[in-house]
C-alpha cells in the first residue's frame, strides 16, 4: 500500500510542481528498485493525471500489466495476472499542500521533501520533473524516470474510468 500511496504522491507533485499551470500529463515512466544486493527491478508504464477532480492512472505495462486508478482518496487496483481488482480507501494518503510548502531547493533544478520519513530527490528541468528517487522501507533505492511528458494535452474523460472484467474476484481493503 505504500508503493500506491507514493505514486498517488508522484501524480499530486507531477501536477503541483512548476506547476501551478499544470492542468494535465501524459507520461512514460521507468520504475528501477535496486535492493542491498544490487538486484534490479524495472518496471515501464504510463501514468495519466488530471487536476481537475483529483485524478490519476499509472498502468504498468512490464514485467506484469497493471492499472490503478486513483480519485479523491479512493483507489482501484485491477491485476489481470490474478484476475483480482481491489478497492481501497487512503485515510493518510499525503497533503501535496504541505508536501511542496516542506520542499527545499538544494540547486536549480533539484528539490528535496520528506513525506513520513522518507526523503524524496526530486530532479526538474525548466517545464517537468525529470526523475524522483527515494529509499523506500526496505531500504531499497528506487527512481522513477518520466519520458516525454505531455503537459496539458487533453485526456479523454474514459480515461480514468475502470472497468472490471467479468469473473474477477472482487476485493476490499
Amino acid at each position: 500500500m505504500k508503493k500506491i500511496i507514493f505514486m498517488l504522491l508522484m501524480s499530486s507533485i507531477l501536477i503541483a510542481t512548476n506547476l501551478t499551470n499544470i492542468q494535465t500529463i501524459q507520461t512514460s515512466f521507468i520504475q528501477k528498485i535496486k535492493n542491498n544486493t544490487n538486484n534490479v527491478l524495472t518496471y515501464q508504464g504510463t501514468m495519466f493525471a488530471q487536476k481537475q477532480n483529483n485524478l490519476a492512472l499509472w498502468i504498468y505495462e512490464k514485467p506484469k500489466y497493471k492499472e490503478i486508478y486513483y480519485k479523491n482518496g479512493e483507489i482501484v487496483i485491477i491485476e489481470p495476472d490474478l484476475e483480482q481488482v481491489t478497492f481501497a480507501k487512503l485515510e493518510k494518503a499525503p497533503n501535496i499542500i504541505t508536501i511542496l510548502k516542506n520542499a527545499k531547493q538544494i540547486s536549480k533544478n533539484k528539490l528535496i521533501t520528506i513525506f513520513n520519513n522518507t526523503k524524496y530527490k526530486i530532479s526538474t528541468d525548466d517545464n517537468f520533473v525529470k526523475y524522483i528517487e527515494y529509499k523506500d522501507e526496505m531500504q531499497n533505492y528506487v527512481r522513477i524516470d518520466f519520458i516525454n511528458p505531455k503537459i496539458n494535452q487533453k485526456i479523454g474523460k474514459n480515461r480514468f474510468v475502470y472497468k472490471i472484467p467479468s469473473g474477477y474476484d472482487v476485493l476490499k481493503q
